[in-house]
């Protein structure tokens, strides 16, 4: 039997990249998916495509900022479906896009639009789909976090603050919802190589050989991760195979968060 048959998954951020990868493989698991994010003329593509292979899918569009097109996105996917049974926090600042620089280098605008997609929308997605996981008899809550929460990555200061709300989130509704059968969980995402079809994302000029190279020298499988990765073990905890695990972090990066940067001593003689 396919892993999520018959939950109903609401993927934020799901019209492009990570969230996209996860909603096509819950779709594969016979999940029920709606897509959202600002952009429609990326979503409708991915949600008529998930139709087109047989799956069940609808596209909503919200920007997740906003607290009254949050309420009316987890209204309208109850509409639909009848029902919220998973939640993936996937949507949030591109800190490298956003924010890059010291602190006190950052604008207010810049390290703002951190805040209100990365806290404030987060906390706006659990506030209204969890009354409906309440109903449902339970749930499990996805947050698809980063590194950055708990390293020090240089000059992402606003987004890593972000990502470490997330975290904090993530662990208190674990313990306050535990009662009504809904699980919380994150993933720590390593570097992720964004596919050919997101390169038009990146910074123009930007070193992309460079920098893989350089990297790959951070994990230790000397090896980027694909968004299929981030979808595989997003999966895994939206299932009922993850049933006894909650307010846990998982990292997703290639062994990153347990290498430390010395030198090759060898190369000095050691």
């Amino acid at each position: 039997m396919a892993a999520l048959q018959g939950k109903v998954a609401l993927v934020t951020g799901s019209t492009s990249g990570i969230g996209r990868a996860i909603a096509e493989r819950f779709a594969a698991e016979g999940a029920s998916v709606v897509v959202c994010g600002r952009s429609r003329e990326r979503g409708r593509p991915v949600a008529s495509a998930l139709i087109g292979q047989g799956d069940q899918a609808v596209f909503i569009p919200v920007d997740i900022g906003d607290e009254n097109q949050v309420k009316s996105l987890a209204d309208a996917a109850v509409d639909e479906y009848g029902k919220i049974d998973i939640l993936v926090n996937n949507a949030g600042p591109n800190g490298v896009a956003m924010a890059v620089g010291r602190f006190h280098e950052l604008s207010g605008a810049a390290f703002g639009s951190n805040i209100d997609v990365g806290v404030h929308g987060l906390f706006w997605c659990c506030k209204y789909v969890l009354p409906h996981m309440i109903a449902a008899g339970g749930g499990s809550i996805v947050n698809i976090s980063s590194l950055a929460a708990v390293r020090a990555i240089p000059r992402v200061g606003a987004y890593a603050m972000s990502k470490a709300a997330m975290e904090a989130l993530s662990r208190q509704i674990a313990n306050d919802y535990a009662g009504d059968n809904i699980r919380s969980n994150s993933l720590l995402v390593g570097t992720v190589r964004p596919e050919a079809s997101d390169d038009s994302t990146l910074p123009e000029g930007l070193d992309v050989a460079g920098l893989d190279t350089e990297m790959r020298k951070t994990t230790m499988t000397g090896q980027l991760g694909h968004y299929r990765d981030i979808a595989d073990a997003a999966l895994y905890l939206a299932s009922d195979r993850s049933r006894y695990i909650t307010g846990a972090s998982l990292p997703v990066d290639g062994g990153a968060s347990g290498k430390v940067q010395y030198p090759d001593f060898t190369e000095y003689g050691l």
